[in-house]
């Protein structure tokens, strides 16, 4: 009970500072524009002019980053394109590669087929020759 208290307490307290620190920020700029040395047109006229200048210059930042968003971009899209194409070279590359050996494997297991029908016809030739 007496933590909620404390609490309540402590934002009250940070309220009051608050409301206070606005109203003095507020009475403050009054004052200030009442003893001011320019007049009212003058001080609007400075005002605009100080306005525009931020906006400006916000501006110009924001098309900065702008720009270099679309620098980033360019240079992304180009490096994934490039990998792209080398993705494909290497892809090309390899289902040549595994095309050649299956044609090897292919000449390999014919060679070794004519072998064992030319060992198979020797030992039937020996057969009837050893039967005759």
């Amino acid at each position: 009970m007496s933590q909620d208290y404390e609490w309540d307490k402590s934002q009250g307290s940070n309220a009051g500072f608050f409301t206070g620190l606005l109203a003095g920020a507020l009475i403050g700029t009054g004052l200030g524009l009442l003893f001011a040395p320019r007049k009212g047109t003058e001080l609007r006229g400075q005002v605009a002019e100080s306005a525009t200048n931020v906006g400006q210059a916000i501006s110009k930042t924001v098309d900065g980053w702008s720009e270099r968003g679309r620098e980033v971009y360019d240079r992304a899209r180009d490096v994934v394109s490039r990998a792209g194409d080398e993705i494909d070279r290497v892809a090309g590359d390899a289902a040549r590669m595994a095309g050649d050996a299956a044609k090897t494997v292919e000449k390999t297991m014919n060679v070794a087929g004519d072998m064992a029908s030319g060992a198979a016809r020797r030992m039937d030739k020996q057969q009837h020759a050893g039967r005759g």
